[in-house]
């Protein structure tokens, strides 16, 4: 229940911060029109969508208990009557938080640039609760104890659930006093009360808030992105080992992708998915699926490939390569610039990228206690990977500029071609590296072979892509 919940929580949040428009609230508050008014009338535009979701959820929740305990229709409709109007108010807490921060943040780049980041930032909020009460149930429990679990919402609503589906079933008066001695620690009419109670005080606090929380003002979006100031000592290594000349379109390309927060936001989330991938192997519900010592390492070194070859082609392409058509038209007026900027944009992602290659592979080399020899080859291949992914993402996007707008149906088509090429190129070197390490059993010639194909498939898609940007028109 409490994976439910979060998603009903974070999903309309996390896709709220990802277009911040608060302009339209100015012309509202000219035309009287109150904030509480503002805030229910988002809520009521976003039941459409996020109810059907909750319907959806709803039912992923009670099927189980119907299965088990055969619960009659009336108990199937008073559980739904619990469900609903509880992802109903999570729906209304998450309308709360994403317009108050949508308030505090204002609309301007540097608040869009956050907006985006924190956008980023919820998905972890979902996985690492619902990766731990899935996979890892004990040990949580072990860490926090099963008193914990009793302060949150979503394990009041689980209680009466599970005491509806119980007395609504056919089991013998006998199996329900054990399951509901040995379930519950306090009184399922206790739970009623609480969530009834939690319901109605989240919509009066978010009523009572709205004037409070929602005034615009100058806030972390209005304040003036610094983009000169002093620069660390990696930014000056770049400009001594790249010269004068080429050193300064390497430090400003290193400048202008960290200085974004969601840029940062996107290379961490894609550290924190593929550190996740050999938890889950080495001791999640697949660890001993396979009873072969080659095919958790396998496995994991190809996962974390595959996710941060995608990752590389979308995070590090997309909109990032550049600004605006007035950019291009620069570029083409000075000698060789189209090519030296995409040079320089490319190297200054393969730095970017030996980051997100290093920590997860090392991460995993040390979790399945591999050698160090293995765990070099592991970081090797991944890096290959990712630089592939790069590769394959700046060349789409040279092929087809989106510029800044990721709501242009450029971006989407590059997004997805580059997902599309970047598993092609992948599984051409997965197959038979897979069939290496299955048949003989050994990890380094397998991941060898899975690495090549990927990088000279984005070399040429680089090449070329330049090549059509280089003698492209500016309109």
């Amino acid at each position: 229940m409490l994976v439910i919940f979060l998603v009903i929580l974070v999903i309309p949040l996390s896709n709220s911060l990802e277009n911040v428009k608060t302009d339209q609230w100015e012309i509202l508050f000219s035309s009287n029109v109150k904030t509480r008014d503002i805030l229910f009338g988002t809520f009521v535009g976003k039941i459409p969508i996020y109810g059907l979701l909750s319907l959806i959820l709803s039912s992923v929740i009670v099927a189980p208990f119907v299965y088990v305990y055969n619960v009659s229709i009336l108990g199937q409709l008073l559980m739904y009557s619990i469900v609903i109007p509880f992802a109903i108010t999570t729906i209304w807490i998450s309308n709360v938080i994403s317009t108050a921060l949508q308030a505090k943040i204002g609309q301007s780049p540097r608040g869009d640039d956050i907006a985006k980041a924190l956008s980023w930032a919820m998905i972890p909020i979902i996985m690492i609760p619902a990766m731990g009460s899935m996979y890892w149930t004990t040990q949580m429990i072990a860490l926090m104890g099963l008193e914990f679990s009793m302060i949150l919402p979503s394990t009041w609503v689980a209680d009466v659930l599970t005491w509806i589906s119980v007395n609504s079933s056919n089991l013998p008066p006998s199996s329900i006093f054990n399951i509901q001695s040995y379930w519950f620690q306090i009184s399922p009419y206790i739970s009623l009360i609480l969530v009834g109670v939690f319901a109605a005080a989240v919509f009066f606090i978010g009523f009572r808030s709205a004037d409070s929380l929602f005034s615009l003002g100058s806030g972390l979006g209005s304040k003036k992105v610094i983009t000169v100031g002093p620069e660390n000592f990696a930014i000056r290594g770049v400009r001594r080992i790249f010269g004068s000349t080429f050193g300064v379109i390497m430090a400003t390309s290193l400048k202008d992708y960290t200085r974004k927060l969601q840029n940062v936001a996107k290379i961490s989330y894609a550290i924190f998915l593929s550190m996740m991938i050999p938890l889950l192997l080495a001791f999640g519900p697949l660890a001993n699926v396979v009873d072969d010592p080659i095919f958790v390492p396998v496995m994991t070194c190809l996962s974390i490939g595959m996710m941060l070859g995608i990752f590389g082609g979308v995070v590090f392409g997309g909109i990032g390569l550049l600004d605006s058509q007035d950019q291009l038209w620069i570029l083409k007026g000075a000698p060789s610039g189209v090519p030296k900027f995409i040079l320089a944009r490319v190297l200054s992602y393969m730095m970017l990228g030996s980051i997100i290659a290093i920590i997860p592979a090392v991460f995993a080399g040390v979790l399945l206690q591999l050698a160090v020899s293995t765990i070099a080859m592991i970081v090797l291949y991944v890096y290959s990977i990712v630089v592939a992914g790069i590769f394959i993402g700046v060349g789409i996007t040279a092929f087809n500029p989106s510029y800044e707008d990721s709501s242009s149906s450029a971006f989407a088509v590059n997004t997805v071609a580059t997902i599309f090429i970047t598993m092609i190129a992948l599984m051409a070197g997965l197959i038979p590296g897979v069939l290496m390490a299955i048949t003989q059993g050994v990890l380094g010639p397998a991941l060898t072979i899975a690495a090549i194909p990927a990088p000279i498939v984005g070399l040429v898609i680089l090449f070329a892509g330049t090549i059509k940007l280089n003698i492209s028109e500016v309109v």
